[in-house]
């Protein structure tokens, strides 16, 4: 078998395709850090909402929460489309040293399109939420809650 030496350009490809990971590990941190402030703002300002509003439910608060959700999982849907294309990338650094080298490797399809970012399964959270509002606030506005 042959030993592998790099060359300049192959240097130059490691070293970018590692920027671009740690980049996108750290929009991986930050996707995960959004659907933490999002529960605890959604507790804390439903919590605030009703203790000094109108004494109880108001439409204010599902419209505060629905607004909130709507913010993060807009936030988080752009975050994880650019840690896709970052993802894509790096594949391609490193389908180019592959292909310098005369190999030939499969890598993983790493696209996305706007509309896969906000609507994947990593998004779970925030339609649960949701949904969980938008039933609040239905049962309120027919006198349920």
């Amino acid at each position: 078998m042959q030993k592998y030496e790099r060359t300049c350009l192959d240097e130059i490809d490691f070293e970018n395709a590692a920027q671009m990971h740690a980049a996108a590990l750290q929009l991986s941190q930050t996707c995960f850090d959004f659907k933490k402030l999002c529960v605890s703002l959604l507790g804390a300002s439903s919590a605030l909402l009703i203790k000094f509003g109108s004494g109880g439910f108001s439409h204010a608060v599902f419209f505060v929460g629905v607004l909130l959700i709507f913010g993060f999982w807009l936030s988080d849907a752009t975050s994880y489309f650019y840690q896709r294309k970052l993802r894509s990338g790096i594949s391609a650094k490193h389908r180019s040293i592959a292909k310098r080298n005369g190999q030939e490797i499969e890598l993983r399809d790493t696209t996305t399109s706007p509309i896969h970012a906000a609507f994947n399964s990593s998004m779970a959270l925030y339609y649960v939420l949701a949904g969980v509002f938008a039933v609040g606030w239905l049962a309120y506005g027919v006198g349920a809650l």
